[in-house]
């Protein structure tokens, strides 16, 4: 991938405002992080990543946020950074970002955080994702200035009798949400 599209890839998932264009520059620079990019017209329209990460964000969120265990060794990778740009919105770009992402990811296990309803009601659980562990208050997102609710969601590691693409081709993975989800809504 070129610098040009690594520095449009930040600043894509940046102008959602939930992540600083820095912190995602740092993260998609981390050994084994893998990008994914949707181009219209050579203009990136999507992005997503299967990021590897660190022990102290792990850390972080199995102590003090989600607390829930989160294990390299069970979740090796992280879903995350999905963006598509406005007017873009509404057309399953996001979806088949994390479908492709997935894809990458083979039969390991990932976990995901979001705050956007899409993401927890439709998006992951049709990709076999679980809602575990508690609610927390994230960060102030830079844009609309709220601090939203974040979530943690987990696929376990398939087996060896398991294939993501063909469970995902049969529809084999279905809703999993949260007891109360009815106030949710995307930002």
């Amino acid at each position: 991938m070129s610098e040009d599209d690594r520095k449009a890839f930040a600043t894509l998932v940046a102008f959602g405002g939930a992540v600083k264009v820095d912190r995602v520059r740092a993260g998609i620079q981390h050994q084994g992080a893998k990008l994914v990019i949707a181009k219209i017209n050579g203009e990136m329209i999507g992005c997503a990543a299967l990021k590897s990460p660190t022990e102290g964000y792990r850390a972080g969120l199995q102590k003090g946020k989600a607390q829930f265990a989160l294990p390299e060794e069970a979740y090796p990778h992280e879903l995350g950074y999905v963006a598509v740009l406005s007017g873009h919105e509404g057309q399953g770009w996001g979806s088949r970002l994390c479908e492709i992402v997935m894809l990458l990811a083979g039969r390991d296990g990932v976990f995901a955080t979001t705050g956007t309803a899409s993401m927890l009601t439709r998006i992951l659980p049709g990709l076999g994702f679980k809602w575990v562990g508690v609610v927390w208050n994230g960060e102030q997102n830079q844009k609309d200035k709220k601090k939203p609710d974040l979530h943690l969601l987990v696929r376990p590691r398939l087996d060896n009798t398991e294939n993501f693409a063909a469970n995902r081709a049969k529809g084999n993975f279905g809703k999993c949400l949260p007891a109360d989800y009815s106030s949710l809504k995307d930002g």
